[in-house]
């Protein structure tokens, strides 16, 4: 009875000594696109977290798969996830139609990619879906369609008024080829 004890004391000791080294592990930085590029000596080769929108396709390729991710700042980082991470399934990507799943990866900063022909890039070593993406609601603006219909009529009526074809002299009758008489 003893031995177990020591044995389960034991087991307890050495999980709580683990412990603390897991928690006090070091999350890396969730970075932006704009810190990348502006400082992206600073970050080439360390690992970074990056969330970001899922941007149209994901290219599934033989040796992995490739993501564009937007986090708002008008510009996109591509992230490579090699066959040998976990890719989750994106249900949404964005258009001007849908808003694309929200993602958070993380992985090495790569400023010139020499995997990838120098491109600068993010090697993920994790892919998290954080919020599924979902349609957009795109409205018809009453204000454009009124704008949209004068500026058509405008054009039909420069049309008419440019192809037309006057009378170049009012005597002459339509559909004739003689002058008109004259008594």
């Amino acid at each position: 009875m003893k031995r177990r004890i020591t044995a389960y004391l034991s087991v307890v000791i050495v999980l709580l000594a683990l412990a603390p080294a897991y928690v006090l592990a070091e999350e890396p930085p969730l970075v932006t696109t704009t810190e990348l590029v502006e400082h992206s000596v600073d970050w080439d080769g360390k690992t970074v977290s990056f969330e970001g929108e899922v941007l149209e396709d994901v290219l599934a390729r033989s040796d992995g798969t490739w993501l564009n991710l937007s986090d708002g700042n008008n510009s996109a980082m591509g992230v490579f996830v090699p066959r040998t991470v976990f890719m989750p399934v994106i249900s949404w990507t964005e258009d001007y139609r849908t808003i694309g799943d929200a993602v958070v990866v993380t992985g090495v900063f790569h400023r010139a990619c020499t995997d990838h022909q120098g491109e600068t890039d993010i090697h993920a070593t994790s892919v998290v879906v954080v919020t599924q993406g979902s349609t957009k609601d795109n409205p018809i603006h009453r204000d454009r369609v009124v704008w949209l219909i004068m500026l058509s009529l405008t054009l039909v009526v420069v049309m008419w008024l440019y192809y037309r074809k006057p009378d170049k002299d009012p005597g002459v009758q339509r559909g004739s080829r003689e002058p008109p008489s004259r008594h």
